[in-house]
């Protein structure tokens, strides 16, 4: 009786486990990290996505409507907004579903949504137009245009960090951290923002010499904007770049306008996100409808002509490429958040944006004079969001043929035939990045490559282009270059992310043992339960109780971790002392604590006499060691005793 009460509790909970597996794609929910562990104003893209081929495009909006609804229903997204755009303004907007699943109201060109990263893209316009006035020097070091803003550059001697860096992810600064992503309301200053997280003023590499993602330096850039406008970045912004292109109603506030159109978002179909003000708004707060973005599009489509004065030619044409670097560029290249899209026939530019709930994105083809916005309120489909976009190309394009880029010999050889990412973008979370990240590169003949990811994405095969690079099947130009770093080690260009050469086999093998261990978490509770079922059927004890409880609370304390905190960031509170806070801070102890009690028991009761039968302890053991091996991992990495409150 005394072992059915100790092991009840582990049966319950194990129940609850095996339901929870059932419904998810990763009983840890950690096979898509960014989903929960990321920026809620990333872009949240995959790496490699083939190119999609349309066949019969649409030749009238009503059938472009038609099949937009079609995905729409197919992959159970909520809604859409959508705007074409030529070089003579605009040629349609409207909407296709709902923007709220409960009133049934329809989207239409007027439905505002959060934009997320697009609005890193009127930062930097703000930016260059101050560059233009002779007030803001990008390549000036970042000491001199905020000397009050204090950063922790080990490189500043050699390299100091310049606001360019900032504009193309280059500087070295972290991305934000959990205490600094939420905001009570809209009104928290940019100053404010940035003194949330003293510690992501820290450069964490060589400045000019990776590319990886943070929205923390753009905060950075509207920072400088302040500097020298001498006023608010968002009353800059509406002033000296979107009235000038017309745009009247968009904002990185809420107002009551915006707030009566705003589009509810949706993680799932059935799991609406409450709106949260964001502490870093200027990178990811803008608000706007289609027909908003619809004439930044035009602007660029025309470079500005017909506008009043915004930014230069010159100006333009800065913020398209990416110069901080001393890498040859691919065609895919980040500029001052403006980057190429190659996934198609011909080459275009504009950016992304993810939120909870979201997905927009604009483009504008240069050779062709076309170009879109789109918005939807569901996150929940990369599949869907990459069809529609194709989908909208296909119509603005439809009837026109493109030759494929030019066949070359060879390119550059990969110096490596595995290459892992630099250092990941965010700190605390970042080893899971480079964990589940990796590339294979295999020559194949003609001088093509086929690469292979480390998850065990489908192989695809790379072209070799003319600059020297490789492109995919399908895109119209390269995204990927072999070279070296300072220090002479291989370097793979992917896109515009930084990779090093790494040896696949200890990737593999570290991949392997966290699959192995998150197998193993998840089965030491049903362990528990199987134990306490056969005890109840057989009426003996295969186990000692110490051998069976402490790794079931080790599994659930790891599961109930990533529960905790996914449950903190959509309610809002992931950066604040609260239970939910304290009580995932509280798990990643106990799991400490468990694998370590787990161990000892093990070993102890090795040395007893009286031990169970050496094939019953190997189960135990292999809990003691994997679970004290893995907490000792991420104790290394600063998981255990995490405070997501002071991060």
């Amino acid at each position: 009786m005394h072992a059915q009460r100790a092991l009840l509790p582990i049966f319950l909970l194990a129940t609850i486990v095996c339901v929870r597996c059932a419904t998810t794609s990763s009983p840890l929910q950690i096979d898509e990290p960014r989903t929960q562990l990321s920026s809620p104003i990333d872009e949240e893209m995959p790496q490699l996505i083939p190119p999609f081929e349309v066949k019969d495009p649409p030749r009238t909006i009503e059938e472009l409507k038609e099949r937009l609804a079609a995905i729409l229903k197919r992959e159970n997204l909520t809604g859409m907004s959508i705007a074409l755009v030529d070089r003579n303004g605009l040629i349609w907007s409207g909407g296709v579903g709902v923007r709220d699943r409960s009133t049934r109201t329809p989207a239409d060109g007027e439905t505002v949504y959060r934009v997320g990263s697009l609005s890193k893209s009127i930062i930097a316009l703000g930016v260059m137009r101050l560059v233009d006035q002779g007030k803001l020097d990008v390549d000036r070091p970042l000491r001199e245009i905020l000397p009050d803003f204090k950063i922790d550059n080990p490189w500043e001697a050699t390299n100091p960090v310049t606001l360019a860096q900032c504009l193309e992810h280059t500087a070295g600064f972290d991305d934000i951290r959990f205490n600094e992503i939420f905001a009570p309301d809209d009104t928290m200053s940019v100053r404010d923002a940035l003194a949330l997280a003293p510690r992501s003023r820290t450069i964490r590499w060589k400045p000019g010499t990776q590319h990886q993602y943070s929205n923390y330096a753009f905060t950075v850039a509207a920072l400088a904007i302040e500097e020298a406008s001498g006023e608010p970045f968002d009353v800059y912004l509406r002033r000296e770049i979107l009235a000038p292109m017309g745009i009247t109603d968009a904002d990185f506030r809420r107002t009551p306008d915006l707030e009566a159109r705003l589009a509810t978002g949706y993680m799932n179909p059935e799991q609406p996100v409450v709106f949260r003000s964001f502490a870093h708004r200027p990178p990811g707060a803008l608000l706007a409808s289609a027909n908003d973005l619809a004439k930044l599009v035009h602007f660029w489509i025309v470079r500005g002509e017909g506008y009043p004065p915004i930014v230069s030619a010159a100006g333009l044409a800065r913020i398209e490429k990416s110069g901080t670097m001393p890498y040859p560029k691919t065609d895919a290249e980040y500029g001052f958040a403006n980057y190429s899209d190659v996934w198609g026939p011909v080459i275009g530019r504009g950016h992304d944006g993810g939120m909870p709930g979201f997905h927009s994105s604009y483009r504008y083809f240069p050779s062709l004079g076309v170009g879109y916005t789109m918005m939807l309120n569901a996150s929940y489909s990369f599949q869907g969001y990459f069809e529609i976009r194709q989908l909208i190309f296909s119509y603005l394009t439809h009837g026109q043929t493109f030759a494929a880029p030019p066949v070359v010999a060879a390119a550059e050889p990969p110096g490596a035939t595995f290459f892992v990412p630099g250092r990941p973008s965010r700190g605390l979370f970042g080893f899971i990045d480079r964990l589940w990240n990796g590339w294979r590169v295999t020559p194949v003949e003609n001088g093509e490559l086929v690469i292979s990811s480390l998850n065990e994405q489908e192989p695809m095969r790379l072209l070799p282009t003319a600059d020297g690079g490789y492109r995919f099947q399908g895109c119209s130009g390269s995204m990927m270059r072999f070279t070296t770093n300072a220090d002479g080690k291989p370097v793979m260009m992917f896109g515009w992310s930084y990779n090093e050469a790494g040896s696949e086999g200890a990737a593999r093998g570290r991949l392997a043992a966290f699959k192995l261990t998150t197998c193993m978490l998840v089965f030491a509770p049903l362990w528990a339960a199987i134990e306490l079922l056969l005890f109840v059927l057989l009426r003996r004890r295969l186990l000692p109780h110490s051998l069976v409880v402490w790794p079931a609370i080790a599994g659930l304390s790891c599961m109930a971790f990533w529960e905790f905190l996914g449950r903190a960031f959509f309610a809002g509170v992931i950066g604040k002392v609260h239970p939910l806070t304290v009580a995932a801070c509280a798990d990643t102890i106990l799991l400490a604590v468990s694998s370590a009690a787990t161990l000892y028991c093990a070993v102890r009761w090795l040395r007893r006499p009286d031990r169970p039968h050496m094939l019953a302890m190997i189960v135990p053991i292999a809990f003691g060691l994997v679970f004290s091996a893995f907490s000792l991992w991420l104790g290394l990495h600063g998981v255990i005793g995490v405070r997501t409150w002071s991060q």
